[in-house]
């Protein structure tokens, strides 16, 4: 905590409206995949055993769409799994998730930091496929425009795993680790904000769609707690320069052109 934090972890109204003038300097991809990652992460503190993950795979569908729409490029659906990528988590991670729902409360400190170790990997992961990615079709990997090609499509989902497992991941997960910390009261409420908007419904596919067409669309998300914390993590990534360009490099070993 640095010392212009408030005593809950919270930054002065200053510096918040400080931060979200900056923020409006960071190129709209970045914020799209941004806001996805995010979006994804906290479908998983969502306190719905099942919904959470369905709302995990419509969200890394997603970003991959977005992102191929940026470039006019067209994806089959088995195009979008390839690039999307496999689920995460298991059928017995969801049992054991599932089990342990009903004494939630007499675990509440452990689960929450487990559950916040987990949002930070699976914003860490979408981070990364949607960043690599842009990036490879920002180099013409599926073309400008049109149906992708089905060879092209593998070589850059090959490239894109590729970087992402070669690279130390962990500096970027202690920095996200890090503004959730700081941002604790943020949090709880962009996630009240998140099941609010869902409703607990279990078709909830539509709703995380429109929400992160607002995000990327839209500086007003109808919470501000959601929006600083948006903004606090688009500055804080893109600050990273230097990983970033490490992870440019990496991509362009992979690719075949």
């Amino acid at each position: 905590m640095t010392s212009g934090t408030t005593p809950g972890g919270e930054l002065p109204a200053a510096a918040t409206s400080g931060t979200a003038a900056a923020a409006l300097a960071v190129p709209p991809w970045f914020r799209a995949v941004v806001w996805d990652s995010l979006l994804g992460a906290l479908c998983l503190l969502l306190p719905i055993p099942l919904v959470d993950d369905m709302l995990l795979a419509r969200m890394r569908r997603r970003m991959v769409e977005r992102v191929a729409a940026r470039w006019q490029v067209t994806l089959s659906p088995a195009q979008l799994a390839l690039l999307a990528g496999g689920s995460r988590r298991s059928f017995g991670r969801f049992l054991l998730k599932a089990a342990i729902y009903p004494v939630k409360e007499l675990l509440r400190k452990v689960l929450y930091f487990l559950a916040i170790k987990d949002a930070v990997d699976t914003f860490s992961l979408l981070f990364h496929q949607g960043y690599l990615l842009h990036a490879a079709l920002s180099r013409g990997a599926l073309g400008r425009s049109g149906p992708a090609d089905d060879a092209w499509v593998a070589a850059t989902a090959a490239a894109v795993h590729g970087a992402l497992a070669a690279t130390d991941t962990r500096p970027l997960q202690r920095l996200l680790l890090g503004v959730l910390r700081n941002s604790r009261q943020l949090l709880r409420a962009t996630v009240r904000w998140l099941a609010s908007r869902l409703g607990g419904r279990r078709d909830a596919a539509p709703a995380v769609t429109a929400l992160a067409d607002e995000g990327a669309t839209r500086q007003q998300l109808g919470s501000p707690e959601a929006e600083q914390l948006l903004d606090r993590l688009l500055l804080a990534l893109w600050g990273e320069r230097g990983y970033l360009d490490h992870l440019d490099a990496e991509l362009a070993r992979r690719l075949w052109f």
